[in-house]
């Protein structure tokens, strides 16, 4: 029970703190939670351990991340683009993942590792543009829709992956595909039929975005977000595709999302997410800093960063600078939650052992920090010209 209560005190007092020590260190509030965690976890303190409470609120907290990443997917909003520029943001992250694995083949290391370096999250991505008030202009969008669809592809081959590893090429894989298949179908069906009656009867799905006691809307999106998660862990994928996708049905249906991603947010940064990544560095076991290790790590970092960078030069197709297109590829170079999911996935299936899974958490770290400083070595924020045409 004291231990219990050690972790309650240790916890709240983490989240309460990290995002003001954050911002005095200038490193990501992610970043941050993940380095508290290391602090009072397995690598120094040893204060707060693992339990069943604590791991139930982590996965409570990624499943909320990985909804409101899918409610910033606007199918409508990439659909409007031209042919050209919808080809260029998906040719940017297909070249990363191939850059990724000529450079782990190069280095003899497996095909998760490939995985982790080519990954692209928008969750850094998303908070360093807000910062920088770029988010609404047209370089901010780029950079974002670029992460969008990068994501989608990691966590494609993710679950590509995940079957590949567990049956091979054997019934069993093409079993799993179908049932992706069957899912995705589903969704697909779900999104056409609830976009049909919202549009048939907009007045009657007002109380979603209204305030009011009960707050429907709220139930609503959870209760799809847990629905898609469990029916996905049925079929044998990860539940965090269920939410994902969950969120991008939500996104289409009712464009205007806003009010429930304010309304979702505030306990979800505030208090379950942080509790994710915190529990993240709680679960971190530092490996022991050999010579070895640390080069290994800094080829890693290189190779991510090359990964991310080469291929973003495209944007200057787009009308970007150098400066830009290096600082939307080096900002790309973030991807801390995909990273650490993709090792965590590869302890779960014993594709690689608890220090490789450790240190490419440790990558996810690096690269968490020196991505975003890089990034605004290089790009100013709201008023340069490139940003504002």
């Amino acid at each position: 029970m004291e231990n219990s209560l050690l972790a309650i005190i240790l916890i709240a007092v983490g989240i309460l703190f990290v995002p003001f020590l954050s911002r005095v260190l200038r490193i990501p509030v992610s970043v941050g939670e993940i380095l508290y965690g290391v602090v009072i976890g397995k690598s120094l303190l040893n204060l707060v351990h693992h339990s069943q409470w604590l791991n139930f609120l982590s996965t409570f907290g990624f499943l909320l991340l990985m909804f409101i990443a899918g409610l910033e997917v606007k199918l409508k909003e990439i659909a409007s683009l031209p042919l050209k520029t919808r080809l260029l943001y998906t040719v940017i992250p297909v070249l990363v993942f191939t850059v990724a694995f000529a450079g782990t083949h190069w280095l003899k290391l497996n095909a998760l590792t490939a995985i982790a370096i080519g990954a692209i999250s928008v969750g850094i991505v998303v908070s360093v543009l807000r910062e920088k008030g770029l988010l609404s202009t047209r370089y901010g969008k780029t950079v974002f829709l670029v992460g969008i669809v990068g994501e989608v592809i990691s966590i494609a081959l993710l679950t590509l992956f995940s079957l590949y590893t567990e049956f091979g090429f054997s019934s069993g894989f093409w079993l799993g595909l179908l049932k992706l298949g069957v899912y995705l179908l589903v969704a697909r069906i779900l999104l056409v039929f609830l976009k049909s009656i919202v549009w048939w009867f907009p007045n009657k799905f007002k109380f979603f975005f209204e305030k009011n006691p009960s707050e429907i809307g709220v139930r609503i999106s959870l209760a799809v977000m847990f629905m898609l998660s469990v029916a996905a862990s049925l079929i044998n994928l990860e539940p965090i595709i269920g939410a994902f996708i969950s969120g991008v049905i939500f996104a289409t249906v009712f464009e205007e999302t806003e009010n429930i991603e304010e309304k979702l947010s505030g306990i979800s940064f505030g208090f379950l997410i942080p509790i994710f990544f915190i529990y993240v560095g709680i679960n971190f076991k530092m490996p022991h800093l050999s010579l070895h290790l640390l080069q290994l790590l800094g080829v890693l970092v290189a190779l991510s960063f090359t990964a991310k960078i080469l291929p973003s030069l495209l944007l200057k197709l787009e009308g970007f600078t150098l400066r830009e297109s290096v600082g939307a590829g080096a900002l790309l170079s973030a991807p801390l939650t995909l990273v650490i999911v993709t090792a965590e996935l590869g302890a779960k299936l014993k594709v690689i052992d608890h220090h490789t899974e450790n240190l490419l958490i440790l990558l996810a770290i690096v690269t968490g920090i020196l991505a975003p400083v890089l990034f605004n070595l290089l790009v100013k924020g709201e008023g340069s010209e490139s940003s504002n045409s």
